[in-house]
């Protein structure tokens, strides 16, 4: 699926060229995917067994371990394929975004684009970021990513990240200082006088 996604208007500019995020990103993605579809099914599988097993021991008036686990039946255990297939179903996607994600800073704006279902183009003037972090998580750190976050005056609008941030994430922890740097020096140039 990967090979057929491809970037189109107005999701491009002319003449312009994204940068890449480089391609340990879709292994980070992946197993932060596999992270949080465990965690889910692990949370759902848990509480649906407790809660099952308690109305039947309620039920049965079951005395022993054994009569409260008897309902179970070896044909639950499909449960077990619904992550397996959920996570196999994202694997290919997961690719296809990475594909898909790129930004660039142009004269007076920074492009971002992101996403494979909901595809989100944004473009944020210099005049307007208003702050700029480098953050990373125990799984970019150990692939050596870093995110790039940038508060704008342009609020949450349902283009920004949340309450006005713009994320550009899973770059080189260089080219994040780089870009902190460097989207700072411009914002501070470009900013308006109060």
């Amino acid at each position: 699926m990967a090979r057929y996604i491809k970037p189109e208007p107005p999701f491009t500019l002319d003449r312009v060229e994204m940068t890449q995020h480089p391609a340990r990103t879709v292994r980070v993605r992946r197993i932060a995917a596999a992270l949080q579809i465990l965690g889910m099914s692990t949370l759902i599988g848990m509480t649906a067994a407790t809660g099952t097993t308690l109305i039947h021991t309620l039920m049965s008036k079951a005395r022993t371990w054994h009569e409260m686990v008897s309902w179970w039946h070896p044909a639950l255990a499909f449960l077990v394929l619904v992550p397996v297939a959920l996570y196999v179903w994202r694997w290919d996607r997961i690719k296809a975004g990475w594909l898909f994600r790129g930004y660039h800073l142009g004269h007076e704006e920074l492009y971002i684009r992101t996403g494979l279902l909901y595809r989100r183009f944004t473009v944020l003037a210099y005049a307007r970021i208003q702050e700029v972090n480098v953050v990373s998580g125990p799984i970019q750190r150990r692939y050596d990513l870093a995110t790039v976050i940038i508060s704008s005056a342009a609020g949450g609008n349902g283009i920004a990240d949340t309450a006005g941030r713009n994320v550009i994430a899973d770059v080189d922890p260089q080219t994040a200082y780089e870009l902190r740097d460097r989207l700072t020096d411009l914002a501070r140039k470009r900013r308006l006088p109060v």
